[in-house]
């Protein structure tokens, strides 16, 4: 079969993609993928809908991969390649995993919940001319009517026929039979785009979260699979493999990203086993997500940074104890606390970014001034990632907001909105979570009890706090400056730390 798979997504990691086309190549199939590297936000240019045509126009099968905010993209280019051609067109992803039936009234297949057994099944009932309308794990649309086979068994469990995660191919990064978008034009992939936009290698080690946080698509996977082990691991040596592969045969990439949602769920045997071999084996910067106050601990810390770890994130949300009782996030401010400290010990080594989720209807004023007066606390450097609260569904968020009529219209309120922090409202209080970002991450720290009075809600003190805050503003500028020659300094001191410690050149 010749298969099209589109990647909607801004960048071209598109771990799911390249995953799934490896799976079908292996089984035997001639798979092309497009990288339609834009924002959600923006349409297509009527020069590369016709450029997709063009590509897909020899295809048995195309598949397209979203999430809720690509909605309206996924549906402009499912309705061009039917204007033209009797293919059908697959969506797959966590939205129509959580939106199975609405999806199918665009497109003519969906796959539910994660997506290699299903495809597998599919490609081969296609290819022998079988019935495949009962696929477990998959949605079609068939004769006006919505066939729902609702989800099938998850790769690295005992019902599938991927029993582990080792079981599944590397992701194709064979740019042979790539395109990417360029202006508005589909251009083959070749190793000069790769060299620019794929510095980074992302891959994931682990699977799953067990947490259940109320805005996240997890806590429905939780409830998909109530028996199945939340977190499915690949082998140390699986991991190892794939990156000398990467080392080998992509001399571009410069660091690599573990982007799992829990991947310090790890025990601390395994953490210690990949170390040792990562340090021996592939000597690159490593750069982890999916850090939890609750899963951090100085020993793993420590064991990573001796490997080479430099960069890493990890979600806080909120500090407020009523906003931490709404998401489900079931880390004390103790345990918070004492994961920055341990993260701040290796400041010289590690940048760090903390999560934080703003623009909660719920939030009072007080919940808000609670977080803040909590980062004045936190030690720097550090980044924070602010984010706008997005009721995405298949979320227990989701479910009331929608019972209490603060969602009017899905694809307004939720489709097209972003979740970044180009969204959010600039109101006072959220400026000074941009101050402490500026502030942190120059490494310089405001006085808590400056952080008490711009925190003051006596209304009369506004005007005098928002001058205060553009005092700081400028004075940061100049902060900024000094940050950069002291940055460039350490930077070359960093190098010769690293050359001589991990044997790399590190940018921090």
């Amino acid at each position: 079969m010749k298969i099209t798979l589109l990647s909607i997504y801004p960048d071209i990691a598109s771990f799911g993609v390249r995953t799934i086309s490896s799976v079908l190549k292996r089984e035997g199939h001639s798979v092309d993928l497009i990288f339609l590297t834009k924002e959600f936000w923006e349409k297509f240019e009527e020069k590369t809908l016709d450029d997709v045509v063009n590509l897909t126009e020899k295809s048995d099968l195309v598949g397209i991969s979203l999430m809720s905010n690509f909605w309206d993209n996924a549906i402009q280019l499912t309705q061009k390649i039917k204007q033209h051609y009797d293919i059908p067109v697959l969506w797959g992803g966590t939205h129509p995993t959580v939106r199975p039936d609405e999806c199918l009234e665009h497109a003519d297949m969906v796959c539910i919940s994660e997506s290699e057994q299903p495809l597998v099944e599919l490609t081969r009932k296609m290819t022998k001319g079988e019935n495949y309308f009962d696929i477990k794990g998959m949605g079609f649309k068939s004769n006006g009517k919505i066939i729902n086979n609702g989800h099938g068994p998850l790769p690295g469990s005992k019902d599938s026929m991927f029993k582990h995660l080792n079981e599944i191919p590397h992701q194709d990064y064979d740019w042979n039979d790539h395109y990417i978008l360029k202006g508005h034009d589909i251009v083959k992939m070749d190793t000069e785009t790769l060299n620019d936009q794929n510095r980074t290698y992302m891959t994931m080690p682990t699977r799953g979260c067990p947490f259940a946080c109320t805005f996240c698509v997890n806590s429905e996977f939780l409830k998909m699979y109530p028996h199945q082990k939340p977190i499915r691991m690949r082998t140390v040596d699986n991991i190892i493999e794939e990156l000398k592969i990467v080392k080998n045969s992509m001399p571009f990439v410069k660091n690599i990203l573990f982007n799992d949602d829990a991947f310090f769920l790890m025990p601390l045997k395994t953490i210690k086993d990949f170390s040792k071999k990562y340090k021996e084996h592939i000597k690159m910067p490593l750069m982890i997500t999916g850090a939890t106050p609750s899963t951090l601990s100085k020993t793993k810390l420590s064991v990573l940074v001796e490997a080479g770890l430099i960069e890493m994130r990890m979600g806080i949300q909120t500090l407020a104890e009523k906003s931490k009782k709404l998401y489900k996030r079931p880390h004390s401010n103790k345990q918070i606390m004492e994961a920055v400290k341990i993260i701040n010990k290796y400041k010289s080594e590690v940048k760090i970014r903390y999560d934080f989720i703003l623009e909660s209807p719920w939030d009072t004023e007080d919940n808000t001034i609670e977080t803040l007066r909590f980062i004045a606390e936190m030690p720097t450097p550090y980044n924070l990632n602010l984010f706008s609260l997005v009721f995405f569904p298949g979320t227990d968020l989701y479910t009331r907001a929608k019972k209490e009529g603060i969602i009017k219209n899905d694809i307004e309120d939720i489709y097209r909105k972003h979740y970044g922090d180009e969204s959010l409202k600039k109101s006072y209080l959220t400026s000074l979570f941009y101050l402490f970002h500026d502030y942190g991450s120059v490494g310089a720290s405001l006085p808590i009890s400056l952080m008490y009075f711009l925190t003051n809600k006596k209304k009369w003190l506004l005007p005098v706090k928002k001058l205060i805050v553009t005092i700081l503003k400028i004075y940061h500028k100049f902060l900024r400056r000094k940050f950069r020659t002291k940055a460039k300094i350490l930077k070359i001191k960093g190098k010769i730390f690293a050359s001589k410690k991990y044997g790399f050149e590190t940018g921090f």
